[in-house]
């Protein structure tokens, strides 16, 4: 499977960040989702959130000293136990994916939710696409 993201089709509508936050924070809270959009309307947005397969060597894995970040079928996850929030791989990520959880004090970014990324669906003009190979 593969995680790809078109900001040229992207319309800043937020459903992404809203479906986002609710999952992993529970509750609608768009700046606590492992996805951002940074609008600049009329002109393509950014879209912070972690690209994968895109991403050329995955400098936030060996940013980490700890070896929290690992690569799992090109996918990159942070290990919350093993993560000690110091914030090297934040500064690492070409892709301003990989953010701080405040309450936590740990580093967070998209798991593509266990693999059903919520985020895909919401996104109606397909600037978010989860698809096989």
């Amino acid at each position: 499977m593969r995680f790809l993201v078109d900001p040229e089709k992207c319309t800043e509508c937020g459903r992404c960040t809203l479906v986002c936050s609710i999952e992993k924070a529970g509750r609608i809270h768009p700046q606590k989702a492992r996805i951002q959009i940074e609008r600049r309307w009329p002109d393509v947005p950014e879209i912070a959130v972690c690209r994968f397969e895109e991403c050329d060597g995955q400098p936030c894995v060996a940013s980490c000293p700890f070896g929290a970040i690992t690569v799992t079928d090109g996918k990159v996850f942070i290990s919350e136990e093993i993560c000690t929030g110091c914030k090297i791989c934040v500064a690492a990520c070409p892709y301003d994916a990989i953010r701080m959880n405040d309450e936590k004090r740990k580093a967070v970014k998209c798991d593509l939710c266990g693999g059903t990324p919520m985020c895909v669906p919401e996104c109606v003009t397909g600037a978010l696409r989860y698809i096989g190979d």
